[in-house]
């Protein structure tokens, strides 16, 4: 273990924090979803494939962050900058509701604001309320933050499939679907809002 550390600690100290490797899949993460914004038609087999490996990478910059002992403050943002841009390019290729697509753009925006303004992302604040810690708890069974993703991901990438593959016209749902959608579009609104409302108790201590 200890050699293992003098290794990882030695690679790190050699490399630029923009050239660790879990920035690096940062990196291409952005360039997929450039190519898909980039395609003149959002609902192509190329974009759709674009974003699901950018989703795909998603879920192995930060476990490679940890195992490298890489975890940056770049990185993170990198990561989540790259998240939310990407939801709210799904939600509005796919979605038939302007209210849907403003409410998307709303959390994209208050997201990309707090970012920038405290230089990390909402769940590595020091205090929660009664929204922010329902929707980041970590647990199996969060269903608002099951239905905040079927908003901002799942809905939108079915959307896309079944337009592809069958013929589906685009844009097209159910009565199931679009409610809950709509449930979930209640999650990201209170959410959006409930980030920006000050914290009623500390996350330690919430978490107890």
């Amino acid at each position: 273990q200890s050699r293992m550390a003098i290794k990882q600690m030695s690679a790190k100290d050699r490399l630029a924090i923009f050239l660790y490797p879990p920035n690096l899949i940062g990196y291409a993460r952005v360039w997929t979803l450039i190519i898909s914004l980039r395609e003149e038609d959002p609902w192509s087999s190329m974009s759709m494939w674009a974003l699901m490996i950018s989703l795909g990478l998603d879920y192995l910059d930060g476990p490679c962050a940890r195992a490298l002992n890489m975890c940056t403050q770049f990185g993170d943002l990198l990561d989540h900058y790259t998240d939310h841009i990407t939801m709210f390019w799904l939600v509005y290729v796919t979605s038939n509701s302007t209210i849907n697509i403003a409410v998307s753009a709303l959390h994209c925006v208050v997201a990309c604001v707090y970012m920038a303004v405290y230089g990390h992302y909402f769940k590595h604040s020091a205090g929660v309320n009664f929204v922010t810690q329902i929707v980041e708890e970590n647990n199996y069974f969060n269903m608002p933050a099951l239905l905040w993703n079927a908003n901002t991901c799942i809905i939108p990438l079915i959307k896309m499939s079944f337009a592809l593959e069958w013929g589906v016209p685009k844009k097209a749902s159910t009565s199931l679907v679009d409610f809950v959608d709509m449930l979930g579009l209640l999650v990201t609104l209170a959410y959006s809002i409930a980030v920006c409302l000050p914290s009623t108790r500390d996350k330690a201590t919430a978490n107890e």
